[in-house]
């Protein structure tokens, strides 16, 4: 037997595994060509920032286990924004009502939420109305509002306006804890404190 024929022997044992790797490696390649053409050159791939779905003069209620309203929310439209996974509402308006009774209403000209609901931003002619048995009134006006429901703070980097009962208070920025009921603000703030009557 030649010396090529045992070369060529010993070569063909490897061959099926490197037509193989070549062929993954081609596949690969093949893969990504199109991926650029579908994109675009070789840009990356943009999450679409066009709405999946989409309501109009929207109504909505939530029940407790007892059947009992525990929230409703209505707005012009609403969209669902699939590249960052958020929700966009004209004109919400939300009313809501906890076991302990306490009902909160929320209203501005935009609402954006993220997918779980645990931050909220009101945009525009933005209130917050909170009504607590045995506590004062409480109503927040800003431009903008950023809610953290779970954390019951509301923030803001505009100005701001919080009316408890017959007191009022303007700031520049506001960060409220709702846990406790206090609230801070930055800037240029002043306030009116009126004392309840006898």
């Amino acid at each position: 037997m030649s010396r090529w024929m045992r070369l060529w022997r010993r070569a063909s044992a490897f061959l099926p595994p490197l037509l193989m790797v070549l062929l993954a490696a081609f596949s690969w390649w093949v893969a990504q060509e199109a991926m650029r053409a579908m994109h675009g050159g070789g840009s990356t791939a943009e999450p679409p920032q066009k709405p999946d779905y989409f309501l109009h003069d929207f109504h909505t209620r939530s029940f407790d286990t007892q059947g009992q309203p525990t929230a409703q929310l209505s707005g012009q439209a609403m969209q669902h924004i699939p590249g960052n996974d958020t929700v966009r509402i004209t004109r919400p308006d939300l009313q809501s009502r906890n076991p302990q009774g306490v009902v909160t209403t929320a209203r501005a000209q935009t609402g954006v939420s993220n997918a779980d609901g645990s931050n909220v931003q009101l945009l525009g002619d933005a209130v917050v109305h909170r009504i607590a048995p045995g506590v004062p009134e409480l109503t927040i006006r800003s431009n903008f509002l950023n809610i953290f429901p779970n954390a019951q703070r509301i923030s803001s980097n505009q100005p701001s306006t919080v009316q408890r009962g017959t007191s009022v208070f303007s700031g520049a920025s506001l960060d409220m804890n709702g846990l406790d009921g206090t609230f801070a603000m930055q800037g240029k703030v002043s306030g009116s404190v009126t004392r309840p009557g006898p």
